[in-house]
Formats: structure tokens, C-alpha cells, sequence
């Protein structure tokens, strides 16, 4: 299992090729790149965790909702929540789904 650190949120921005909105991002709030900021991006990005862990970065949702409803259509898309929490990795994917 991977260490959650810095370079790996900047690995999965890259991934989903969001590293430069989230450097605009930065600008707009006028703070410098570290993991509370990083996190505080990543409640802006919505993909299924298996779509994600299987390298589908184009399914990125710009809303929740859509996120959901992309769900809705797709059960098997759907990850476990107490497996996913254990697999610290990809927690920070969680946080789109209350």
C-alpha cells in the first residue's frame, strides 16, 4: 500500500489531467500548494473509484449528481465503502459521495 502524501495527490491530478486547474485554483485562493489545500481540491473531482483505479481517467464528472446518476446506470461501477477505507489510497474519492 502506498504512503498518502503530497506526490501522490499530484500523481492523481496528473492522472486526471486537473494539475493545472488546480494550480488556478491555488491562485484564486491566493495559498500555496500542500495536502490541505490538495484535499480541499479534490471535493471538486468526481470519478468512480474502479473507473479511476482502472485507468479510465475521461469518465471525470464535473458535478456529484452526474456522478451519481453515472452510478445509478452503472452498479458494477460502485466500490465497496469499508474496502475502499482500508485501501487509504483511495479515501480522498470518498468524500464526493454523502
Amino acid at each position: 500500500m502506498s504512503e498518502i502524501n503530497i506526490e501522490l495527490y499530484h500523481d492523481y491530478l496528473n492522472r486526471l489531467n486537473q494539475m493545472n486547474s488546480y494550480k488556478e485554483y491555488l491562485k484564486v485562493i491566493k495559498k500555496r500548494d500542500n495536502l490541505t489545500n490538495l484535499k480541499t481540491f479534490f471535493k471538486y473531482i468526481f470519478i468512480s473509484i474502479q473507473d479511476f483505479h482502472q485507468g479510465h481517467y475521461d469518465k471525470l464528472f464535473f458535478t456529484n449528481k452526474d456522478l451519481k446518476y453515472y452510478l445509478n446506470q452503472y452498479p458494477k461501477k460502485i466500490s465497496h465503502k469499508k474496502i475502499i477505507k482500508k485501501e487509504k489510497v483511495y479515501r480522498i474519492f470518498l468524500r464526493n459521495l454523502r
